[in-house]
């Protein structure tokens, strides 16, 4: 087992642990909204699949109204008029022109669209034309936003909206999607209650199970329902084995720094694990502690509620997009520029919550003590402040990974 470890060394150490879920399930389309795509998905055809019209007008050839000036306008005869959902019957012959909607197909011989209101139309199916227009102006190519075979969607991506609509856009209507990883979070402690219960003297209600259980959630991992259990080794060790009897990744906090009831490493060898790493050389939630059993991790993280989710971020999360996947596991990291001060010196390596908006940095004003929730809230990535800093101020850059 090593000990105080980098935070890219425990990274290294869980990732290279793990092999993505081989598990696929073909599903409907509005189902598979942020699931990862278990395979490379290619257009089946072009898209849109006509040369079509982009707004209200006469379809035509500009070689027709070459010569057309206001005085001297330029009359065609209108053979037919085709809305959205129609198909032209004819195509155009020399003098001709067709009555267009937005989103119709354009006849054989068309090559550009002049807008209706840039036109004259009679009563005697003849139109008007009042100046030159451009080839191919007013003109939507078969083809122009996808053509056939070309890639839109690798394997290891999850499916946004967009991506649903393009999907839709080619006649699918289901995807080959990865299966969610399961995940189980545990809280230990004597001192926690279930939210909903009456609180006794000197308990807390237990946050770090339902904040880090909806974090799992919102990176699309599929949660087994946990629970929290009392500062006892038999306790402990029965619940950590049940959970792994469904789950695929298992996550812990409390009970891994050196008080008297931190029995997270004590467990960990009760249970069988083979231990990965212990301490992480970052603030907050250093004391974070990793194992493996029959494959499967078990991350054990700090009590401390902003701590736990701290490291969560930067070391459950990769874990769980790589069970899922997905092709990039590590948090995106972007540079920005202090909007407020963070005045604090940082001999170690520190993360602090803060919002990223437009490239400026706002921390948030309620505090940073890595056992406060609060603060958290509207917050959207971590600052990834080095070892040695001697404080940020306005103006700074700095990189932060977003959530």
């Amino acid at each position: 087992m090593e000990t105080g470890v980098t935070l890219e060394r425990a990274q290294h150490l869980l990732l290279e642990q793990i092999r993505p879920i081989d598990d696929c399930d073909r599903i409907a389309l509005p189902a598979a909204l942020g699931r990862v795509s278990g395979k490379t998905i290619s257009a089946q055809m072009d898209q849109p699949p006509f040369h079509r019209s982009p707004l209200d007008g006469f379809a035509l050839c500009h070689r027709d109204v070459a010569q057309a000036q206001p005085e001297t306008p330029v009359v065609l005869r209108v053979i037919e008029t085709i809305h959205a959902g129609d198909f032209p019957r004819l195509p155009l012959a020399p003098g001709e022109a067709v009555r267009v909607m937005t989103g119709a197909p354009l006849p054989e011989g068309a090559d550009c669209v002049v807008r209706q209101e840039d036109t004259r139309y009679g009563r005697d199916d003849t139109v008007s034309i009042f100046s030159p227009q451009g080839e191919y102006v007013n003109f939507c190519f078969r083809g122009e936003d996808i053509e056939q075979g070309a890639l839109l969607q690798e394997k290891g991506t999850r499916l946004d909206s967009a991506a649903i609509g393009v999907l839709a856009s080619q006649g699918m209507e289901s995807a080959m999607v990865c299966r969610r990883p399961k995940v189980c979070v545990i809280s230990t402690g004597s001192e926690l209650t279930d939210p909903g219960q009456p609180l006794p003297p000197g308990k807390i209600y237990d946050s770090n199970r339902l904040t880090l259980s909806a974090r799992c959630e919102e990176i699309g991992a599929e949660v087994v329902p946990g629970s929290f259990v009392p500062d006892e080794p038999d306790v402990i060790a029965e619940a950590m084995i049940k959970a792994l009897d469904v789950a695929d990744l298992l996550i812990t906090t409390g009970g891994v720094s050196v008080g008297e009831k931190d029995y997270m490493h004590m467990v960990g060898e009760r249970i069988g694990g083979t231990k990965l790493f212990a301490g992480v050389k970052v603030k907050p939630g250093s004391p974070v502690y990793a194992m493996v059993r029959d494959g499967k991790i078990i991350l054990c993280l700090s009590g401390n509620p902003f701590a736990a989710f701290a490291t969560f971020e930067l070391l459950a999360a990769p874990v769980i997009r790589k069970l899922e996947g997905v092709k990039d596991v590590l948090p995106r990291r972007v540079t920005g520029v202090m909007a407020s001060a963070f005045a604090k010196t940082s001999p170690g390596r520190r993360f602090v919550r803060a919002r990223m908006d437009g490239g400026d940095i706002f921390l948030p004003e309620s505090g940073h003590a890595s056992g406060t929730l609060f603060a958290l809230i509207g917050c959207n990535c971590l600052i990834d402040i080095p070892a040695g800093n001697k404080g940020l101020q306005i103006g700074d850059k700095a990189e932060v990974l977003l959530f």
